[in-house]
């Protein structure tokens, strides 16, 4: 292991970390537990509140994540029928995506997303601050080896792997 000389920092962040990561972990039991939706899916539905979505690409802008994550969770929030697919009338290539009443009730019933909150808390620092942060964060994740772990959307259920067959 690595010089255990900064300990007081080290403490810090693995506090802040705990913090962190228990909030989040709180949020989605809670989103679950009201109304079976993961904290993921709460927070493309509050995305969606606002306006409607011509593409999965823009949704995947709006959440800041990739358009597979966006995809998978999309396809479980139609299947719910919150979310409706249609064909958009000027473009008839492109797929509008926007909230059902159901959609729309389960967020009158919701607290506001904890994505929403670190992205709100995000820009309202200092840009200096903020990049102090991402490069932090940066180094963080390569040091522990992270960045080869795809940056899925927090807490949505990893897709089911394939089971091998052994003889």
């Amino acid at each position: 292991m690595g010089s255990h000389g900064s300990g007081a920092e080290s403490a810090a962040v693995m506090v802040a970390l705990r913090r962190i990561v228990r909030f989040l972990r709180l949020a989605d039991r809670e989103a679950e537990a009201a109304n079976g939706l993961s904290a993921a899916q709460l927070y493309v539905l509050h995305v969606l509140v606002d306006s409607p979505a011509s593409s999965l690409a823009e949704i995947a802008a709006r959440t800041m994540t990739d358009q597979s994550s966006v995809s998978t969770v999309v396809a479980k929030l139609v299947a719910r029928r919150l979310v409706t697919r249609k064909t958009a009338g000027a473009d008839r290539r492109r797929t509008e995506l926007r909230l059902t009443p159901a959609g729309h009730r389960i967020i009158l019933a919701s607290p506001q997303v904890p994505q929403t909150l670190i992205v709100d808390a995000v820009r309202a620092m200092a840009r200096t601050r903020r990049l102090e942060l991402v490069r932090g964060l940066e180094n963080l994740s390569a040091a522990i080896g992270a960045n080869a772990v795809a940056p899925r959307m927090l807490f949505e259920d990893e897709p089911a792997r394939k089971r091998r067959n052994r003889t």
